[in-house]
């Protein structure tokens, strides 16, 4: 028996891959740590098949204890992230099947994010070229020596120009953050302080409009607040895209107020495992049939004042695959001239 147990743990160090032995009916016998770690503890001495609900499960390991076949099956594994698993099925002995769990998420997420980013930079990209083209060929035609069209045309030109390399940006910074969602992070990060940072950053910009913004919390010392499982950089990413938002889109002379406290689910229960931040600002009310839209990609509820205000269209989905990643919540509420941004987290344990 330790003959056989160091057999199927040296082959699944060999692969580096979650591994479990099923014998002839499916029941696992062994597992690897990564396997416990994937699906859980509760699959040693319990129908393998159970776990991965594949309708081909049986079948290929028909084949591979009578025919000695490998067979590989395509999984879909249904999480907040979907992940995607190669299962292949390979003889181990005349009553044992080795099993590995191939995880494809990253290939083929970068595989569809190229994609993607390529149909996404043609498409907004051709206005602001088209623009810049025709200033150019104006320019260098009639416009040569007119230095009144000059003055006129280069700052247009610069703006456009400058939209354009938001557009990358955003894009990259959107494709990095998909392709690393099924990747949660495990660092304990400060959120207040992350709040307090934002607001010190952004606090010019809500001078310029006469906005307040104010932090509260549920927990007076903000040394008390719970730390969240997460990423600080992409954590910032998040409360800067929410904060700029709610103070471009207030009302002049309004305040937007950050409001820290526990989580609570759907119901309106608490969750001593989650925290969250409110961000609510006063301004124009969004009507009910754009809030379950305003995460898609370059979705603007009004694309001319959205543009004029150096919008991309890609905030707030950069903020929902990051909250996706972080196993978070995003929701949108907006009425009586209120709109709420509220992100639920994780706490660090």
């Amino acid at each position: 028996m330790e003959e056989f147990v160091a057999r199927f743990n040296n082959l699944a160090r060999l692969i580096d891959q979650p591994s479990v032995l099923v014998d002839r009916r499916g029941t696992v016998v062994l597992a690897s740590q990564g396997a416990f770690e994937l699906l859980g503890h509760h699959i040693a001495g319990q129908s393998f098949d159970g776990f991965i609900r594949h309708p081909d499960f049986v079948a290929a390991l028909q084949m591979a204890l009578t025919q000695d076949q490998q067979t590989d099956l395509l999984y879909t594994r249904m999480e907040q992230v979907p992940r995607q698993f190669e299962i292949r099925l390979a003889p181990f002995d005349k009553n044992h099947v080795f099993i590995a769990l191939i995880d494809k998420t990253l290939e083929r997420s970068v595989e569809r994010i190229q994609s993607e980013f390529v149909a996404n930079v043609s498409h907004e990209l051709r206005s602001p070229l088209t623009s810049l083209s025709g200033f150019i060929e104006t320019l260098m035609g009639p416009a040569a020596d007119d230095k009144q069209a000059q003055e006129k045309f280069f700052p247009i030109m610069q703006s456009e120009a400058t939209r354009m390399q938001r557009l990358i940006d955003g894009l990259l910074s959107l494709s990095r953050f998909e392709a690393e969602a099924h990747r949660p992070p495990t660092d304990a990060v400060d959120l207040r302080a992350i709040i307090d940072e934002v607001v010190a950053i952004k606090s010019h910009m809500a001078d310029g409009r006469n906005i307040q913004i104010a932090v509260t919390s549920e927990w007076e010392d903000a040394t008390q607040t719970p730390l969240v499982r997460g990423d600080r950089d992409e954590l910032l990413e998040v409360f800067h895209n929410l904060l700029e938002n709610a103070v471009k889109y207030s009302n002049e002379g309004s305040d937007v107020v950050f409001a820290l406290s526990q989580g609570r689910d759907l119901a309106g229960a608490t969750q001593d495992d989650r925290i969250r931040v409110q961000v609510t600002n006063t301004g124009p009310t969004i009507a009910s049939q754009h809030i379950s839209r305003l995460t898609e990609r370059f979705y603007r509820i009004d694309e001319g004042r959205s543009r004029s205000m150096g919008g991309s269209g890609l905030g707030l989905a950069i903020v929902k695959h990051i909250l996706n990643r972080h196993r978070g919540r995003l929701r949108i509420t907006s009425e009586n001239q209120q709109t709420c941004v509220s992100v639920t987290l994780p706490t660090e344990r």
